[in-house]
């Protein structure tokens, strides 16, 4: 129960938890589908409801989002290609 771990009463609570980078989150979830076709294999930066750079280097995709958007804090991400397979190890 790890919103118990934080204080938190219930699950409720818990997903209405917002901090650095949640936003961008919930797009990248919410457009996974399109995202995933539009940018296989690319890192991407979100900032907001948006990817606002993509490319092959996630130093040369931070480098664009900040010159289009210079107070903006991107989100990166990289977004495998379909034959990739990531494992979560806890």
């Amino acid at each position: 129960m790890p919103w118990k771990a934080r204080g938190l009463a219930s699950q409720r609570e818990a997903r209405s938890v917002s901090g650095p980078g949640t936003r961008e989150l919930r797009f990248y979830v919410s457009s996974a589908r399109e995202i995933n076709k539009r940018f296989a294999g690319k890192h991407i930066a979100i900032i907001g409801d948006k990817v606002v750079a993509s490319g092959k280097s996630p130093m040369e995709v931070w480098k664009r989002a900040k010159k289009i958007h210079p107070q903006g804090k991107p989100v990166l991400a990289f977004v495998p290609k379909d034959d990739t397979l990531v494992l979560i190890l806890g």
